[in-house]
Formats: structure tokens, C-alpha cells, sequence
């Protein structure tokens, strides 16, 4: 269904109405039965009335209260007569008296001498001696009534409809407005302008929601862009160069003059290249992987503490190369997590390798197994190198950031990237932390629930 600008309005006003006209209908319905039923039993308790006084007085003084009631009039709309059984008027209205009344009992009549002609609500009681008690009713009066209530009811009906179409047109004006807002917003960022935002308070009402909800849209994408084009223009530097030098080897292997010797360096070279450029697209598939959760299959119960070890003994002859050492802290008791053991890891390696990179000859390198009482166990790697300025901290977790601008110096600036989305893809984070000196990374992971299996 489409929402037009006058749709609103018109749906308002076609529901009112129907819902006022029903209302208006079970009203008069409603109030005419309670009114038939009051008049019907002020009848009833008019004739034991009139019943009463004629045991207790006698035929003569009913006749006189009859007369007298006719002459003063009734309040109530009733008109009384008694009549014979040929009809004729023995006290009380002319007018009842001559109306068709039924021997006993209910009936509406017809007024037989009126124009227009009207009817009669009468009841008929036999009262002894040929006689009848006939008490009536101008309906025409109650027709009049319930017409004034109808007339009454119609004009509110009318002031009702004008208010809800006022309201209606102004609220409709309202929710237009503040969609064509929005739709602006979304205009001006289709022709180009990206830092276009809709305006939004954080309590307000549902467009505010829905401003928000579109700017926290815009702001993700803006950043997803801005990433996107210093991942381009990094890879596209970090590529060329290695490609520059594989299409440099593969020439000098081709060259006719070169020995055998010079072509196989020149082979040789171009296979390394050609290796730096291919681990450089893994990593990023590896990335890729993590931080979309395709590896969650594979996870599996990992003790860190195991771990921890495992990297000792695969790293800790490379640190000694570079004239570092190594300590593994680790508590007795196994510390176990729901991880994808191979990509943990990973993650753990780029750590040790980062620190045989940056921290220089004479550092101490540490990894801690640690647990806490906020359900997190935490796997620390703390050097006591060169670390990182503390306002490049949340930079270099960033893919292709690396601190040296030159970059001429080996490696991808990839490392970071990976244990933070390792990190993510168990639910857990990567916090880095000025280890004064030297830098302190550490990675935080849930501890599986109680009594999960392996």
C-alpha cells in the first residue's frame, strides 16, 4: 500500500466517520430500548396506581381524578381515559379515549382524526362493570425528543469531523515534513555529499530513531570508505614495489648476455617477491575470515597455558637470535577457551614476531596466561622495547598501518590487524598498553560456560 500525502487525512476522516455514525447508531438504539422500557413501567405502576385508588375510593372519585389529571395535564407525557365497552369516553382524554386500543394489554395505534397522523404507545386494563382503564402515550413526543438528541449529536458529529481533519492535515504536514528531511539528507548524499547527515535528537520521536539509525549508517560507511581507500593506497604501494623488483629479476633472467648464474639469482629473486606479494593477499583472506566468523566451525577447546608454551618452544630459539629472551608465565591448572586453535596461534606469532621486530637486542619478552573474576581470560604479551607512542596505540591495530612512513623496512603492516580480528572472532578484544617501556598487548577472551564439552 502506498502512502500518498492526502491519504492520511482521508483515512482518518472515512474511520471517524464510520466509528462516530456507529457510535451514534448503538447511542440511539441503546437510549430508545432504556427510555421504552422506563415509559412502559411508569405505565405499569400508573395503572396499579389508578387500580388502588378505585378499590379504596370508588368508581365516582376515579372518574374525578381522571377528569382532574386530563385538566392539569401530566409531566410524565401519559393521557388516562375509561371507557365502556362501546366506546364511549366516561372520564378522562377525548383523545385516548377514541384511539383503536386492544381489549387488554399492549399496542400502538394509530391517532385515527390528525394530520399528520401520529402513534400511541397504549396499555388497556379492564377494571370491572364493562369498563376499561386506558393509559397512553404521544410517541410523536418521544420522536421529538430523540430527534433533538440526533440534530444535537450531528452538529458535534460535524465539529468532531472538522477537528480531526484539522488535526489530521496538520499532523499528516508534520510526518511529511519530517520524512522529506530525511529524503533530503538521502538526496544530498546520492549527489555527492557524503558528510550530509539528517537531523536528530537522541530522545526524540521516531524519526529521530530513524535519523539516528541513518547516521550511524553514514558514519560506518564514511569509515568503511575512508579504510577502503588507505587499504587501496597502501596495498597498491606495498604491491608495487615487490612487483617492481619480481618484473626487475624476471628481465635480468631473460637478458641473453646474463650468465647462468645471474638468471638463477634473478629466478630466485623473483620467487621471493612473488612470495611476498602472495603472503601478503593470505593475510588478508585470513583477516577476512576472522572478522566474518567463517573459522567458528573449527573451534575447538584450547588451554592457553599449553599454548603459551607451544609458542615458547617454536619462538623462543628466533628470539634468542635477535638477542632477546623469552618467559612463559602460566598457571598450574589448565585455563581452557572455546578458540580456532590454528588462528590463535597465528595471532600469538604475530605478537612474538612484532616484538622480535620492534623491541630491539636486550629485551625481555613475557607471555602471561591470565584469569579474572569478569568471566575473561586474559593471554598477555609484554616486551620492554621502543612500544608505541601512546596516541598511535589505536592506529596500529588498523590494516596496513605501519609506524615508519618510509615504509622500506620489511612487513606488511597486517600483524595488529590479524589478533585484533582474532580477538573479535572469539568475542574477546585486543587492548594495547604502554608497558613503560615497551608496548603490552592483551588479549581478552570469554571463558567458555560451565560444563561446555570440547
Amino acid at each position: 500500500m502506498r502512502i500518498r500525502s492526502w491519504s492520511l487525512p482521508l483515512t482518518v476522516l472515512i474511520v471517524t466517520v464510520s466509528a462516530l455514525i456507529i457510535g451514534l447508531v448503538i447511542v440511539d438504539q441503546s437510549g430508545e430500548a432504556v427510555i421504552a422500557r422506563q415509559q412502559a413501567a411508569l405505565a405499569r405502576y400508573a395503572r396499579d396506581y389508578f387500580i388502588a385508588y378505585e378499590r379504596e375510593e370508588g368508581p365516582t372519585a376515579l372518574k374525578a381524578a381522571l377528569d382532574r389529571r386530563e385538566r392539569i395535564g401530566s409531566a410524565d407525557g401519559f393521557r388516562y381515559a375509561l371507557v365502556d365497552t362501546e366506546g364511549n369516553i366516561l372520564a378522562g382524554s377525548d383523545v385516548v379515549g377514541a384511539l383503536d386500543t386492544p381489549d387488554n394489554g399492549w399496542g400502538t395505534v394509530l391517532e385515527p382524526v390528525r394530520t399528520p397522523k401520529r402513534f400511541w404507545r397504549v396499555l388497556a386494563q379492564p377494571v370491572g362493570g364493562g369498563r376499561t382503564l386506558i393509559i397512553g402515550e404521544d410517541l410523536g413526543a418521544r420522536d421529538a425528543f430523540r430527534a433533538a438528541i440526533i440534530k444535537g449529536s450531528i452538529i458535534a458529529l460535524g465539529i468532531t469531523l472538522v477537528a480531526v481533519m484539522l488535526v489530521g492535515l496538520i499532523f499528516n504536514a508534520l510526518l511529511f515534513g519530517r520524512a522529506r528531511i530525511i529524503v533530503g539528507a538521502a538526496e544530498r548524499i546520492a549527489g555527492g555529499d557524503f558528510s550530509a547527515r539528517a537531523p536528530a535528537r537522541p530522545n526524540g520521536d521516531v524519526f529521530d530513531h530513524i535519523g539516528l539509525a541513518l547516521n550511524a549508517m553514514l558514519t560506518r560507511i564514511d569509515e568503511l570508505m575512508t579504510s577502503l581507500r588507505t587499504v587501496t593506497d597502501s596495498l597498491t604501494h606495498d604491491l608495487r614495489s615487490p612487483l617492481t623488483r619480481m618484473k626487475g629479476a624476471l628481465g635480468r633472467a631473460l637478458d641473453p648476455k646474463a650468465t647462468e648464474a645471474e638468471r638463477l639469482s634473478a629466478i630466485e629473486q623473483a620467487h621471493f617477491e612473488a612470495d611476498q606479494a602472495l603472503a601478503t593477499f593470505s593475510i588478508l583472506m585470513d583477516i577476512a575470515r576472522a572478522e566474518t566468523g567463517l573459522s567458528a566451525e573449527l573451534m575447538t577447546e584450547v588451554d592457553l597455558g599449553a599454548l603459551a608454551e607451544e609458542m615458547e618452544d617454536l619462538f623462543g630459539p628466533v628470539l634468542e637470535d635477535a638477542g632477546q629472551t623469552l618467559v612463559v608465565e602460566a598457571p598450574e591448572v589448565p585455563v581452557v577457551v572455546h578458540a580456532h586453535a590454528l588462528l590463535l596461534r597465528q595471532a600469538v606469532g604475530n605478537l612474538l614476531h612484532n616484538a622480535v621486530t620492534h623491541a630491539g637486542p636486550g629485551a625481555d619478552v613475557r607471555i602471561a596466561v591470565t584469569e579474572g573474576a569478569d568471566h575473561m581470560v586474559r593471554l598477555v604479551v609484554t616486551d620492554t622495547g621502543h612500544g608505541v607512542p601512546h596516541d598511535q596505540l589505536g592506529r596500529v591495530v588498523e590494516r596496513f598501518v605501519r609506524l615508519e612512513t618510509s615504509r622500506q623496512s620489511p612487513g606488511s603492516g597486517l600483524g595488529l590487524a590479524i589478533v585484533a580480528a582474532c580477538a573479535k572472532l572469539h568475542g574477546g578484544r585486543l587492548i594495547l598498553e604502554d608497558n613503560l617501556p615497551g608496548l603490552r598487548a592483551v588479549m581478552e577472551l570469554p571463558r567458555p560456560p560451565a560444563g561446555a564439552g570440547s
